[in-house]
């Protein structure tokens, strides 16, 4: 009887083990974004309400075998993502009271940037600047759509009349169209779209790849690409290479004021000195007169060489900026490239503190106001880094400038970070951060500080 029983308390715990082994991994989101590992690399796994019941995915990855985390604001899962084998997980999701079933495997990942020898001599250790032809084709198309009469497209320039009067003829054109209807589903598209058509250069009157990358947004394939056509045919119709030819003196001067005020080179000196294992061999800043506020950023590395780039609208000189100071007017020009550049530093940092950091920012809602822009950094993380994102324009501006503009700069951020976007404690995060870098010790550099500002946000 006694030997009995031990085998059936045997073969319960092997039948309890086997059951628990076919739990399915399941995550619990509250929002519309989860945060996503592959590997060491972190994204953002969005739009998780928009998904349906049963959601199937394919990541393109270099390598075979990968480890896969999602993480939330309340717990996270990990699991094994292997090239051709499907893996099954499970999002509950919080705001649509159901779950959706995720059905993930991996194939073999297109590089999205080459970078051969010839490449790597002519652009190391350059700061380019650049308005590229494809580029401004699609932020033309972009401006004849109905997205073009928002304030996403920057109209207070000669250049945008200018723009209107030679391409309206053709707002009703196929591309224009198809592109309408991409940014009415979703402006999120947009980004995809605008860095992606830097794959790309004129050959005559056709659109062929530029032979660097593949792609520049943060997507496994160039959105672009089913387009193609339609763009040839729109900026063939239009004239469009001509009307770029006729305007090139202006972007030349967009780009050399841009060179002279702005000043990235400095930018990249003092974060590489400041955050000492993070280096990049080139950076490119890449705009169009006719963006209005979207900026985003990625980063490239191939054959030992590291790219970051910076897709942002032009700083023009605002009727109030002409009134100011001038290191005033030229503090606030720099901002919008400081902090897109800054996350290439700032971010790989961050990651090395992700448990700390989630204990100093587990009340979400006491640092970002739900109600406010500062509500879409939905996790502890992300909220973080765009604290140290701002933070990082008072220490660089603290080096730069005198303290007098220094200080006005600094109090001009703080209202803008606490009243317009809802960083609730970042003035006290902002003078904090500021008084350790102020008197840190000989040496330290602004990575060395993680520790303790991260302590002194948990002692809040």
């Amino acid at each position: 009887m006694k030997a009995t029983l031990t085998y059936l308390l045997i073969f319960a715990s092997i039948s309890n083990a086997l059951s628990q082994s076919k739990l399915i991994p399941t995550v619990r989101a509250t929002s519309n974004r989860l945060m996503m590992y592959i590997g060491n690399e972190r994204g953002n796994f969005n739009g998780v309400n928009g998904l349906p019941t049963s959601f199937s995915y394919s990541f393109g990855l270099e390598q075979a075998t990968s480890r896969l985390a999602f993480v939330s604001e309340k717990d996270s899962i990990s699991m094994t993502l292997q090239r051709g084998i499907t893996t099954i997980c499970q999002i509950i999701r919080e705001a649509q009271h159901d779950t959706v079933t995720c059905f993930l495997t991996s194939h073999k990942l297109v590089k999205a940037a080459v970078f051969n020898d010839a490449y790597k001599k002519a652009n190391e250790g350059k700061t380019s600047i650049e308005i590229p032809e494809v580029y401004e084709l699609i932020n033309v198309v972009f401006a004849l759509t109905n997205y073009g009469k928002t304030p996403a497209i920057f109209k207070e320039t000669n250049y945008y009349p200018a723009v209107i009067a030679h391409f309206s003829p053709f707002k009703n054109h196929p591309a224009v169209r198809s592109i309408d209807s991409l940014l009415a589903k979703s402006e999120g598209n947009y980004y995809n779209l605008k860095m992606d058509s830097y794959a790309y250069r004129f050959d005559g009157e056709k659109l062929i790849n530029g032979g660097v990358y593949d792609r520049v947004s943060w997507g496994e394939v160039n959105e672009l690409v089913p387009y193609i056509p339609l763009l040839e045919n729109f900026a063939k119709r239009s004239n469009f290479r001509t009307f770029y030819q006729q305007h090139t003196p202006y972007y030349k001067s967009l780009v050399e004021d841009f060179r002279q005020n702005v000043d990235v080179a400095t930018m990249k000196a003092w974060l590489e000195k400041q955050f000492p294992t993070t280096h990049y061999s080139a950076v490119k800043v890449l705009f169009s007169p006719l963006v209005g506020w979207n900026q985003s950023a990625n980063k490239f590395e191939d054959n030992g060489f590291a790219e970051a780039q910076m897709h942002i609208d032009f700083p023009f000189v605002s009727t109030t900026a002409k009134k100011q100071p001038l290191n005033i007017a030229k503090g606030k020009r720099m901002t919008i490239a400081f902090t897109e550049l800054n996350h290439s530093y700032l971010n790989p940092e961050a990651e090395k503190y992700t448990k700390d950091i989630a204990v100093a920012f587990k009340n979400l809602a006491d640092w970002a106001d739900p109600n406010k822009p500062a509500a879409i950094y939905s996790n502890d993380l992300s909220c973080f880094e765009e604290y140290m994102n701002y933070g990082l324009v008072t220490l660089l501006y603290n080096d730069i400038f005198d303290p007098k503009t220094a200080e006005t700069l600094r109090g001009d951020i703080e209202k803008d970070m606490v009243d317009r976007r809802g960083f609730r404690r970042f003035k006290e995060f902002d003078q904090a951060l500021l008084r350790m870098y102020q008197t840190r010790k000989p040496g330290q550099t602004v990575a060395d500080l993680y520790p303790a500002i991260i302590a002194w946000a948990a002692n809040q």
